[in-house]
């Protein structure tokens, strides 16, 4: 079932008491290399640098005077947990974010900056999740899932109609996948408020469970992670995220890690924009051919995140393409 209209009508409301309107700007790069209009949705210019803190907002937003008095918990690969460690200290609640045992050191600092409390559990966020959940119980935190949760969905979702004030018409919008959370959101929203839209999902390969899930009929869990996107991390996805997209979505597609990369860095070069893996996929998509695009189309690309760290990027660059 998708996500009704009126919450994500409602969530706007909400999210943009907080937040202000990411900007839209049209890749002049990107539309003549690609024969289309291209424009590039800047959710890397949020407070935390990534759309998650949209659904942050909304999910907290959502909360009892009880419930904000014992605090929230999450489990994250690092841009939900910064998200709601900022929303919530913005929102004056406490905070305790569960990692995986090897996320990177930026992710690490940037939600120690939050004042958040911050645990490593586990070799995956599936891992760190089950921990999350089992402190929520014997706590009595309150668990905003980083997908699952529809709070969370709405607040994704309301990059939509957000969207349809900056420009008259998408004809193909295209975003990543991690757990589904954000494509769940934007193809609820997209279906109420522009139906004729193409929308396409995108995976890297190691971290693509939804698109291994669409192509079987059923959810499929990966074993791990091998992507070097860390933030598409959930080894699998949920019932009511898998419902939305793999029967709504126009097409889900994947590319390689060195994919992802030699589009992050070449975005990076021509619009002196810095994606993370996890984002620059979509550009990806684009540049290898996997999304279809007629001549002239207005196409959205939602560069979701840009949580990456500067060493790790001049790395990529002085190597290429490797990725190991």
């Amino acid at each position: 079932m998708l996500i009704e209209r009126e919450r994500i009508e409602e969530a706007s409301q909400t999210v943009h008491q907080w937040l202000a309107p990411t900007p839209l700007i049209r890749s002049d790069y990107l539309s003549q290399k690609l024969d289309a209009n291209v424009w590039l949705k800047l959710e890397t210019l949020q407070p935390t640098h990534s759309f998650k803190v949209r659904g942050a907002f909304n999910a907290i937003a959502k909360l009892n005077d009880a419930q904000r008095k014992r605090g929230v918990v999450t489990a994250s690969g690092g841009n939900h947990g910064l998200a709601v460690a900022y929303a919530a200290r913005t929102s004056g609640i406490a905070a305790t974010v569960l990692l995986p045992e090897k996320t990177q050191e930026v992710r690490i600092r940037a939600i120690r900056s939050q004042q958040a409390r911050l645990l490593l559990h586990g070799a995956s966020w599936d891992d760190a999740n089950i921990e999350a959940q089992r402190i929520a119980r014997t706590q009595g935190m309150s668990y905003i899932h980083p997908f699952d949760d529809e709070h969370v969905m709405a607040g994704q979702g309301t990059i939509v109609p957000e969207l349809l004030k900056q420009i008259p018409r998408v004809d193909v919008l295209v975003a990543s996948i991690g757990g589904g959370g954000l494509l769940s959101g934007l193809i609820s929203a997209a279906s109420a408020a522009m139906p004729e839209a193409r929308v396409f999902g995108v995976e890297t390969e190691g971290a693509d469970s939804m698109y291994q899930s669409w192509r079987a009929g059923r959810i499929v869990e990966l074993p791990a992670i091998t992507s070097i996107a860390e933030t598409l991390g959930a080894r699998k996805t949920e019932q009511r995220q898998f419902n939305i997209i793999t029967g709504n979505a126009s097409a889900l597609v994947t590319v390689s890690d060195a994919e992802a990369i030699a589009a992050l860095v070449e975005l990076l070069s021509e619009e002196k924009l810095l994606t993370e893996p996890a984002t620059s996929c979509s550009i990806a998509a684009l540049l290898c051919g996997k999304v279809p695009l007629a001549r002239e189309e207005n196409v959205v690309v939602v560069l979701c995140g840009a949580n990456v760290g500067i060493g790790r990027v001049a790395q990529w660059i002085s190597k290429g393409t490797e990725t190991d």
